[in-house]
C-alpha cells in the first residue's frame, strides 16, 4: 500500500498538506510570530506587514498568530473525536459482525435506531443537554456518529468470519478474543484506515461547526470555526477576515478526504494489478 501511495501525486501532496499544518500546530509557538491573545484595538484591520504577515482582526489580534494557535483545537480535537468514534465503532462492529446471534441483533437495533435520526440534530440536542462545552461536543460526535462506522465495520467482519484461516484457528482451539485481535483486525484494517482519513474530515468540519455556531470552543480561545463566528460579524468591513479561517479549513479537509480516496484507491486489488 505504502508504494502505491508514494506514486500518487495526489496522496504525496495531501499528506504533506497535513504535515506541515500538524508540526505548525505542535511547534506553534516557535512559528507563530506574535502572541494570539494580544490585542491593540489602535492596530485593528492593520494590512500585511512583516509585523502582521496576514493582518489583524477586529480587536488588533494578529491572524496568522491566531490561525497557527487554531491549528490544536481545530486538528488534534477531531483526532480525538476520530479515535472514539472509530474505536467505538469498531469494536461494536466485531462483536456484531464476528457473534452474530443474539449480540448482532441487539447491537444492529441500537445501530438502526441512532441511524434514523440526522446527526447534526442529535449532536445539537446532545450539546444542549450537557451545556456548551468542548468536551460535551466530542462526547456527542462520538456517541451519534459510532452506530455508522460499527455497521460499516460489521460488513467487513462478515466477510472474513467464515474464511479458512479463522476457521482453523477456531479449530485448534485458538480463542475468540486471540482471533479478533491476531485475525480479524489486521483482515479490516484498511477499511478502518479509509474510514478513519474519512472522519477526521468530517470532524473537523463538525467541531468548525460548532464552535461557528457558539456551541463548540470558545472565544478567546483561537479555533477556525470560532474565528470563523467572529469574523461573521465584520464581514461586511473586513471580509477577509472571514476569508483566511474558511479557505484553512476547506484545505485541511479536502486533504484528509483526497488521502482517503487514494489509500481506497492504493488497496483496490484492481488498481494494485
Amino acid at each position: 500500500m505504502i508504494k502505491q501511495l508514494m506514486k500518487n501525486k495526489m496522496a504525496i501532496l495531501s499528506l504533506g498538506i497535513i504535515a506541515l499544518i500538524s508540526i505548525l500546530g505542535i511547534f506553534a509557538p516557535v512559528f507563530a510570530p506574535n502572541d494570539p491573545y494580544e490585542s491593540n484595538i489602535i492596530k485593528k484591520f492593520a494590512a500585511f506587514s512583516y509585523e502582521y504577515p496576514l493582518g489583524t482582526d477586529h480587536l488588533g489580534r494578529c491572524i496568522l498568530s491566531r490561525m497557527i494557535y487554531g491549528i490544536r483545537p481545530t486538528l488534534f480535537l477531531s483526532l480525538i473525536t476520530m479515535l472514539g468514534t472509530i474505536g467505538l465503532g469498531t469494536i461494536m462492529g466485531l462483536l456484531a459482525g464476528y457473534f452474530r446471534g443474539i449480540v448482532d441483533e441487539i447491537i444492529m437495533r441500537i445501530v438502526d435506531v441512532m441511524l434514523s435520526f440526522p446527526s447534526q440534530i442529535m449532536i445539537l440536542a446532545v450539546v444542549a443537554l450537557l451545556g456548551v462545552d468542548i468536551r460535551n461536543v466530542i462526547i456527542a460526535n462520538i456517541f451519534i456518529k459510532w452506530a455508522w462506522y460499527a455497521r460499516m465495520i460489521r460488513t467487513s467482519v462478515l466477510k472474513y468470519r467464515d474464511k479458512n484461516f479463522i476457521l482453523f484457528s477456531r479449530s485448534i482451539g485458538s480463542s475468540e478474543s486471540f482471533i479478533l485481535i491476531k485475525h480479524m483486525l489486521p483482515c479490516i484494517g484498511s477499511e478502518m484506515a479509509i474510514l478513519a482519513t474519512l472522519d477526521i474530515g468530517w470532524a473537523i468540519l463538525n467541531i468548525s461547526t460548532l464552535s461557528f455556531l457558539g456551541l463548540g470552543v470558545q472565544a478567546p480561545i483561537p479555533e477556525w470555526g470560532a474565528m470563523l463566528n467572529e469574523a461573521k460579524n465584520v464581514m461586511t468591513t473586513n471580509p477577509y477576515q472571514m476569508l483566511v479561517p474558511g479557505i484553512a479549513v476547506v484545505i485541511l479537509v479536502a486533504s484528509f478526504n483526497l488521502l482517503g480516496d487514494c489509500i481506497r484507491d492504493a488497496l483496490d486489488p484492481k488498481e494494485a494489478s
